[in-house]
């Protein structure tokens, strides 16, 4: 019994290593597009979308091993990230209004995953 809670261990640690290795060359594929000539903008989206599919499918493989434990840490995680990127993208379209630099679309999506990783951080020590 306990090398099958290793196993599954395993498993979720693997998806989630392969969610946030996919989100980091995704955020540098997206970062880096606007900044190289014309020519390499399509390889390096075609990069971007392939490593967004693959952390989609990872996510949903680390949610898919969780148990009922794992599933309320991840509960309150998510509502953590929700409510933190509510507030960054309100805070956003203000600071647009009065006069700041329009920001990256694809800068939510980042904060979202940063304030779930810290939801996660936090809710796990809560609860372990």
């Amino acid at each position: 019994m306990h090398e099958s809670l290793g196993s599954f261990a395993r498993k979720q640690r693997l998806a989630l290593l392969g969610f946030y290795i996919c989100s980091f060359v995704f955020a540098v594929a997206v970062g880096t597009v606007e900044h190289l000539s014309h020519v390499y903008r399509l390889p390096l989206l075609a990069i971007a979308a392939v490593t967004a599919i693959c952390g989609a499918f990872s996510l949903y493989q680390f949610f898919r091993t969780t148990d009922e434990f794992r599933q309320n840490i991840n509960r309150r995680a998510v509502e953590f990230a929700f409510i933190g990127s509510l507030i960054a993208s309100i805070t956003a379209a203000l600071l647009q209004s009065l006069g700041i630099p329009r920001l990256s679309p694809y800068l939510l999506p980042a904060v979202m995953v940063a304030l779930w990783s810290v939801g996660l951080f936090f809710s796990a020590r809560r609860f372990e």
